[in-house]
């Protein structure tokens, strides 16, 4: 009786804390997830989530801490791992970043994140070859994702490609038109490389209009106001 007891207030004190960290109160659900895991303390799943709730509230080096009990206690876990690996990219650690990372694709081939994250990093060290490489694989596993069509976009548009780049751009504007700005700028920014001056003002007229508070404006305009007129 005394441990169904223990086991009942165990998930009682976890479900409260999700509750709290579902509406965002993530220090109320840290005091409650604490509780479950004075109880519960071979649970990965408490300290995994007190660690999201200590980056919720900008706490990385807490957050990862947590999450090193979490992978300890279950090492198979690819979120774990995964999120381990953006914080490490988060403080400049690519190496270890890339680790984390390159352990979620030996244990799932098809994680479509753990690629995204591998070209993200390789990006960051102007490794293109290689940024290329995984981000081909997640645009294998998700072609109509925005991120991964902007992100080769990018890797096209370092490497001077601009007709491969402006065709990416173009297609992660397509898939997601009126959320992120910045895709337009870096459309507008490729034309203008490319020498399709008409062009980059064309898309930098469509930003003003459906973006008119995009800080990216200003930039855009002082690039390009040597050569055209607004």
């Amino acid at each position: 009786m005394f441990k169904i007891n223990l086991l009942n207030n165990w998930k009682k004190y976890y479900n409260n804390a999700l509750d709290f960290y579902k509406k965002k109160d993530y220090k109320r659900a840290l005091e409650l997830f604490e509780q479950a895991k004075k109880l519960e303390p071979k649970n990965y799943k408490i300290p995994y989530n007190m660690a999201l709730c200590y980056q919720n509230l900008g706490e990385d080096i807490t957050a990862l801490n947590f999450y090193k009990i979490a992978h300890k206690l279950c090492p198979e876990d690819l979120d774990t791992i995964y999120n381990m690996g953006c914080i490490y990219f988060s403080k400049n650690s690519i190496d270890e970043a890339v680790e984390l990372f390159k352990k979620v694709i030996e244990a799932d081939s098809k994680n479509y994140d753990a690629y995204y994250a591998l070209s993200i990093c390789f990006a960051s060290l102007a490794q293109w070859e290689n940024s290329q490489k995984y981000c081909e694989e997640a645009l294998k596993l998700q072609e109509r994702s925005h991120r991964a069509n902007n992100q080769m976009g990018l890797i096209c548009y370092s490497v001077e490609d601009w007709e491969n780049a402006i065709k990416y751009f173009r297609k992660a504007i397509k898939l997601n038109p009126t959320q992120f700005p910045k895709y337009y700028s870096n459309l507008a920014l490729t034309y203008d490389k490319a020498g399709k001056k008409d062009d980059a003002v064309r898309i930098y007229n469509k930003i003003k209009k459906k973006f008119p508070n995009y800080q990216g404006l200003d930039f855009m305009k002082m690039t390009f106001e040597i050569k055209s007129k607004f």
